[in-house]
């Protein structure tokens, strides 16, 4: 298959509805009929083949260790952000570009529309497109990193466990003592990551351009404790205290329960993630058509 396609590009989703299969067929026979070899995650192919007996001649599966990255050149996520967050590992350090294509509602990542596949198919095929560099956070445990994935494309974040009581999240910006957050917890965000969890707790939106680390409080018992922004370059420490002994730690998608007693630090990652634009597509426009960014029915026409 190596001499018999003009490029390779990989696809990974993790579930899909029945009512988007056309659209994804769509975009396969596009690429193929293109001579555009697509390779697929083991287990999305395996469920495409298992729930819809969809089985279009992949020149290849991969998982996580057997991902071609020196063949393939574009990851396509199929699905929504979610699911684009966690096709983060398969191109991490492997500078493989990502576009995200959607299946399902929002999608501020995954955006490409059903009705813009076969528009995106031929500028993947053309090159024209653009991809800018996403930065990403990096996390250490007690000065050690983490053994699961240690970074985040969106946030870091800080929740209380299944209990009513505060959390108090002693916080330090390269060792000088910040602040004291009582509340539900914390987001520590990327610009990229600005549109998400942090802005459903007040926190600004950040252009995904600027070199910015963002602390969004949860549901804060002070008023006055508002969401901060500083520059890349800090290294966010923190000691949570919990009534319970326990706090909830989230990166991205990932969740698992920490112990009171550890010290978290925060700082910019070394790697960054290379994002997909296709030509139209603009972050600000983005903003309007998804988020419904400054819309104001008085201005609209009747």
């Amino acid at each position: 298959w190596k001499f018999s396609v003009s490029m390779i590009v990989a696809i990974y989703g993790k579930n899909i509805e029945e009512e988007f299969l056309p659209a994804l067929k769509c975009l396969v026979s596009s690429l193929q009929v293109r001579r555009v070899g697509v390779a697929c995650e083991e287990g999305f192919a395996h469920l495409l083949e298992d729930r819809f007996w969809y089985v279009p001649g992949f020149c290849c599966t991969f998982d996580k260790n057997t991902f071609p990255a020196s063949e393939v050149a574009m990851l396509l996520s199929i699905g929504g952000d979610g699911t684009f967050l966690d096709s983060v590992v398969y191109v991490k350090d492997r500078g493989v570009p990502v576009l995200g294509v959607n299946s399902g509602r929002l999608g501020f990542l995954a955006n490409v529309r059903v009705g813009e596949i076969e528009k995106a198919v031929d500028c993947i095929v053309s090159g024209h497109y653009t991809t800018e560099q996403r930065g990403m956070l990096h996390l250490e445990v007690d000065g050690e990193v983490i053994p699961a994935p240690d970074y985040a494309l969106n946030e870091v974040g800080i929740q209380k466990a299944a209990t009513s009581s505060l959390l108090n999240i002693h916080a330090y910006i390269g060792g000088v003592y910040l602040t004291t957050y009582w509340a539900d917890g914390l987001v520590v965000a990327t610009p990229t990551g600005s549109t998400a969890y942090s802005l459903s707790g007040g926190g600004p939106i950040v252009s995904p351009d600027c070199k910015n680390i963002i602390l969004t409080p949860i549901c804060p018992h002070n008023l006055s404790m508002r969401p901060l922004v500083v520059t890349n370059d800090a290294e966010i420490s923190l000691q949570v205290e919990s009534r319970s002994g326990d706090f909830v730690l989230s990166m991205d998608s990932r969740i698992q329960k920490m112990n009171d007693c550890h010290q978290l630090t925060i700082r910019t990652h070394d790697s960054k993630i290379s994002v997909v634009n296709l030509p139209g597509h603009n972050y600000y426009e983005t903003l309007r058509n998804k988020l419904m960014w400054g819309e104001d029915k008085r201005n609209s026409k009747k």
